[in-house]
């Protein structure tokens, strides 16, 4: 018995001491493990590029048109009202959504057309939410966009082919027979 009430004694001392610490200004927070793990997961979400947590196919989609186009310099007048033509026309947005998911995107993707080329950490949300129909909807939407002002370039035709890569492998091992 008087081992156990040693036990408990020495548990509300060092509990009564924590609290003294923190009462006075030490922050002792870093010897929580679970706070710890919580903050690092925040800071790692807080600091990620914003497009490689997309996780709606429609949403990946808008913002690989918007990349193609953008690719060739600044996107022109036609080609924006080509974009969010095919924004009403393909995913049924009325024209005030297709003007918020446009400038959305562009507010995402700001100048960093690049990072869509990591095509597996892009899709990592949402590669599995496409449909083969969607997939190959996205495909035709990124050829059309690509060809607007003049032939495609090179990165156009790199971002596509790693699109078609992706979809084909994917939808290619659903088809197969075990």
């Amino acid at each position: 018995m008087h081992i156990i009430l040693s036990v408990l004694g020495v548990i509300v001392t060092i509990l009564i001491l924590l609290n003294r610490l923190n009462a006075s200004g030490v922050d002792i927070g870093w010897l929580n493990p679970f706070a710890w793990k919580r903050r690092r997961e925040w800071a790692k979400k807080y600091h990620a590029n914003p497009i490689y947590s997309l996780d709606s196919p429609m949403e990946i989609t808008a913002l690989i048109m918007v990349a193609l186009a953008k690719s060739e310099g600044e996107i022109s007048t036609e080609q924006k009202q080509e974009i969010l033509n095919k924004y009403q026309q393909v995913f049924h947005l009325s024209e005030s959504a297709a003007v918020d998911l446009f400038s959305s995107i562009v507010f995402i993707l700001k100048e960093d057309i690049s990072a869509i080329r990591n095509t597996q950490k892009l899709l990592d949300p949402s590669g599995e939410k496409f449909s083969p129909e969607q997939a190959s909807s996205s495909i035709s939407l990124f050829k059309h966009i690509s060809i607007l002002e003049g032939p495609e370039n090179t990165f156009q035709r790199e971002v596509i082919n790693e699109f078609e890569g992706y979809f084909r492998s994917k939808f290619k091992a659903a088809n197969e027979w075990v």
